[in-house]
């Protein structure tokens, strides 16, 4: 028969190939198909959306699978149930390895999955530790005043104002310049975060406008020619002499007697001289007496006072002279036994007494006395020359506080300042 013929010939003789041919070709074609169809994983690593929808898809079931075909027994052949027998062996074989696959995918994206969740929370935590510099840190809050106003304040070299001030400034330490024309301070500042701190300045002021004062001179008798700079003024009692603001010579003559002394004269003050000249004319032998001392004192012989002034010159008959030198506002006192040689000057000075000092400031201050640093307070007996000295107390917080203090000879002598005031 012609399938037999057919059957007989040679394999590649180029006639028509055999049914087994061609079922084997459908195989082939099919496996090449079910390749394009689940390609190798290295190749959908270029193609994340397809590589996706690959392993999803490999995940689930497959809609219209052959399993799920009714088969029609007529169209059932021998041969053909072989090849699909063979085919199905070839696929459970494959099959395990595409599930290895599939789930080595799965985890994969798990694990990316993971990561990028675990970087995400650090960085999360990171950002929420970052802190920028300044943020929420309040300003301290500074208050500057000086006596006079309208000194200019520099902070950090940069200015911010003129007294009275009050400034926002960054927390840390700073340099604070308080400068008026005739005055400049410089101190450390120290502001701490929403803290206020206040700084008072006692500034040297100007020199007042006014430069002359006046003078009035009174002799004991009176009648004596007063003369000031080697000038003749007039004849004594003189009230109300307008000078020129500074120090003068001046000296009183009489028939019986003179006197010569050195005043001060104060822009708008008035100063008054008093001079006690001899009552009777003094012996042909005469000298002079010549005092100075660092306050005005007076120069007694008995209950007459023949002199006064921190400097004084005074014509005294020739002998021994008990003479007291008295300054009842220091509560001075001293007495002194004077020689007079004829025709010479005889020169006595002066020198000031110790007494005791105590101070004490609210909180605290350093304390400099004339400009010289004695400590800090409180201070009990500090040893200091009486008259009128500077003292000056100065916190690093609450700014400077300046003040004369009259030291007295008895005493007590105190002096306080409060800052918090």
């Amino acid at each position: 028969m012609q399938s037999d013929a057919c059957a007989e010939k040679p394999e590649g003789s180029g006639s028509y190939p055999t049914l087994a041919d061609r079922l084997m070709q459908d195989e082939y074609f099919t496996d090449r198909e079910d390749e394009r169809a689940d390609p190798p994983a290295g190749r959908w690593l270029t193609h994340p959306g397809r590589w996706l929808n690959h392993l999803f898809g490999r995940l689930g079931p497959r809609a219209g699978g052959q399993s799920a075909l009714e088969v029609d027994p007529l169209l059932e052949f021998a041969t053909e149930a072989q090849i699909n027998h063979d085919r199905s062996k070839r696929k459970a074989r494959t099959a395990p390895s595409r599930t290895r696959s599939g789930r080595g995918w799965a985890l994969l994206v798990l694990g990316i999955i993971v990561v990028v969740t675990g970087v995400g929370a650090i960085a999360a935590n990171q950002v929420r530790l970052i802190r920028i510099p300044g943020l929420g840190v309040k300003d301290g809050r500074v208050s500057i005043e000086t006596r006079p106003s309208g000194a200019r304040v520099l902070i950090d070299g940069q200015p911010r104002g003129t007294t009275p001030l009050v400034l926002s400034v960054k927390p840390g330490a700073h340099t604070m310049m308080v400068r008026s024309d005739l005055d400049e301070r410089v101190v450390p500042l120290s502001v701490t975060a929403g803290a206020e701190v206040t700084q008072y300045f006692d500034m040297k002021a100007p020199q007042p406008l006014v430069v002359a004062g006046r003078l009035s001179v009174v002799t004991d008798p009176a009648g004596a020619q007063v003369r000031i700079d080697r000038q003749l003024v007039g004849i004594s009692p003189i009230t109300a002499l307008e000078l020129t603001a500074a120090q003068h010579t001046v000296r009183v003559t009489s028939e019986i007697g003179s006197a010569e002394r050195t005043v001060t004269v104060e822009p708008g003050a008035a100063t008054s001289l008093v001079f006690s000249l001899p009552k009777v004319r003094a012996p042909l032998a005469a000298g002079w007496l010549s005092v100075s001392a660092p306050f005005d004192v007076q120069i007694m012989e008995g209950t007459d006072v023949i002199g006064s002034g921190g400097a004084a010159k005074v014509m005294l008959a020739a002998g021994r002279h008990d003479l007291l030198l008295v300054n009842r506002s220091l509560e001075y006192q001293e007495t002194r036994k004077i020689d007079i040689d004829p025709g010479k000057v005889t020169a006595v000075r002066v020198d000031p007494p110790w007494a005791t000092l105590s101070a004490n400031a609210r909180p605290w201050a350093d304390m400099f006395v004339d400009g010289k640093s004695v400590g800090q307070t409180p201070i009990g007996r500090l040893a200091v020359l009486i008259g009128t000295h500077e003292v000056l107390f100065r916190h690093p917080q609450l700014g400077e506080r300046r003040e004369n203090v009259v030291v007295r000879t008895k005493g007590p002598n105190r002096i306080a300042v409060d800052f918090t005031k």
